[in-house]
This record gives structure tokens, sequence and C-alpha cells, in this order.
């Protein structure tokens, strides 16, 4: 773990429990160890040091805070709401690799029984970041509609297995559809269209992953 995330990082004292309380456990900390934590809102890393160290809670003192900027990154992924088990999988990877927005988007190939759990999702990339040493989280946005997508996002771009090759670029926004991909109505609604160059057909997670890595790394 880089840091550990408390959402009022900064202050004199805090008092961690439950989860929080855990992490330290696991590690053996004691009193008089410093931690490391972040608020994941602005630059800057704090330094506590262990004060007291209870059966349910423990207490940590203020120490120092040090600037540790990180450039947030302009690149954002849509993705066709998918299996809510494997959307959880791939979260981590995809805000390991710099991913920084999600943009979910019901399709009509989506299963409407996968209920976005956004608070769910915040803990998965908190876990995340604390672990790959990320100091934001990748955003997330959820679109009801891909009618309701495409007028906020106009100059979105498909990816299509059927579609034709072509260079992925960075300040461009791709869209990858659910298990099934597109149905032929939606295709009609996008102007441009892409392909992976892989000879397979991948499913929604890899081409996620896939994508993510060709522009990122």
């Amino acid at each position: 773990m880089q840091f550990l995330f408390h959402k009022d990082a900064g202050e004199a004292f805090l008092r961690l429990e439950n989860e929080a309380l855990r992490h330290l456990k696991v590690r053996r900390l004691k009193v008089g160890e410093p931690l490391s934590l972040r608020n994941l809102e602005d630059n800057f890393l704090y330094e506590y040091e262990i004060t007291e160290f209870a059966r349910h809670f423990c207490v940590l003192k203020f120490l120092s805070k040090r600037q540790n900027p990180q450039r947030r990154s302009d690149f954002s992924l849509a993705l066709a709401v998918i299996d809510s088990k494997v959307l959880e999988k791939i979260l981590p990877p995809l805000n390991e690799l710099g991913v920084g927005r999600l943009i979910l988007v019901y399709s009509e190939f989506s299963q409407k029984n996968f209920k976005v759990d956004f608070e769910r999702l915040r803990k998965i990339l908190i876990a995340s970041s604390q672990q790959c040493g990320r100091g934001d989280l990748m955003g997330l946005e959820l679109f009801e509609s891909v009618d309701a997508f495409l007028m906020a996002y106009p100059g979105v771009i498909l990816v299509d297995f059927g579609a034709k090759r072509g260079e992925f670029k960075k300040e461009r926004l791709y869209f990858i559809g659910p298990e099934g991909g597109f149905s032929a109505e939606e295709r009609r609604k996008f102007k441009e269209k892409i392909s992976l160059t892989s000879q397979n057909i991948l499913k929604s997670q890899t081409a996620a992953l896939a994508l993510a890595s060709k522009i990122l790394l």
C-alpha cells in the first residue's frame, strides 16, 4: 500500500476505525511508526505518526506534508454497461493505467438488471489508488441511453469489430459495446467507427483494457 486514504487527511489529528484500522493491523504497524495519507482531492502527501493503537481505533498525529502532484489524465473511455462483477474487476487496471474518466452507457444489449453502484465502485477505486499510488480517482459518469450519451458527446467514435482499422488518438473518445456488441440501429447513429487490430472478437473488458493500454502506455 503506497498510502492510506482518509477524506480528512491534513487535519492535526485523525481517528481511524473499521476498514482503515484493519489495513494497519494487516501491516502490523505500531505506536510511533509513520504513515502516509492522501485525501485524493489535493496534491499533497500527508505524513502522520501513530500515537495510540487500541482494539477498535487508532489515533494519528500530523507531522508534515509535501507536494506530490500527479498530472490528471485527460483520456476518457466510454463503455456500455456490462455485468457488474466484470465491471468491478476491470476498474482497478483502468485506474492503474491512468484513464481519466470512464463513461458508462446503457446500450440496447446491456442487461438493464445490472445497476451501477457508484458507492461500491468508488471504494474499489480508492483501494486501487492506495495500492498503485495514484493521487486521484478515475472519474465515473453514467448515461441511461445511447441517445443521451450522444447528446453530451457528439464526436464519439464507435469501436466495432467490423469497422476499418485506424489510428487511435488520446484526445478522442471511444465507445466500446457490451457483450453481443451494438445493434444495427445503434451503429447507424455513429458517424465514425474504428476497429482494434485483433483478429479475434474481444470481450468488452478485454477491448477496454487493450484500448487503454494502447493509448496510455
